[in-house]
């Protein structure tokens, strides 16, 4: 059986944050993992490591037809700079959040092939994991629809929508 289309939407994630590396054209290379287990992070303590962990999810609208969701993701980057680093840790910080928005805001990506109606952003937060690593969390929300009674598939109204949004922006 395919996986629902929200575990679709979090490989998608994952594939398009392993797309920012400095051969793409990016401040630096980034590598996206979905932890096996919760509140093991720390195992992924590595300078450039994203942690790509899925929040709460809301209904949007139903019908008996369909069901929008808007699901959260928080995109969690961590920045361990050495000693002998001379810039700011918010610069390294700034660069990483700015390259995971420029990547996930791509006219091409914010349908997420198809999968989602968009992304919309929410507020970043700074964090400190430990003592000597930082890091930012790029917080968003995918809206996607679903049949009523089927998680597993995407409503005609959804195809549609995205397959008319990529026409529309590519005649732009």
């Amino acid at each position: 059986m395919a996986d629902p289309i929200v575990e679709q939407i979090a490989d998608k994630l994952v594939d398009l944050v392993n797309e920012i590396t400095t051969a793409n054209g990016f401040n630096q290379t980034l590598a996206a993992v979905r932890p096996k287990r919760i509140h093991l992070e720390g195992d992924f303590n590595v300078d450039n490591a994203v942690i790509i962990e899925q929040e709460s999810a809301e209904v949007v609208t139903y019908t008996q037809r369909e069901i929008t969701w808007r699901q959260a993701f928080a995109i969690q980057a961590l920045v361990i700079d050495s000693d002998t680093a001379t810039d700011p840790i918010d610069t390294r910080l700034n660069k990483v959040r700015s390259d995971i928005e420029k990547k996930l805001s791509a006219t091409q990506n914010l349908r997420l092939g198809g999968l989602a109606e968009g992304i919309q952003f929410r507020a970043t937060d700074k964090f400190i994991a430990d003592p000597q690593v930082a890091g930012i969390a790029v917080n968003i929300d995918v809206i996607y629809t679903t049949g009523y009674n089927d998680p597993y598939s995407l409503t005609w109204s959804s195809s549609s929508s995205s397959s008319s949004s990529s026409s529309s922006s590519s005649s732009s």
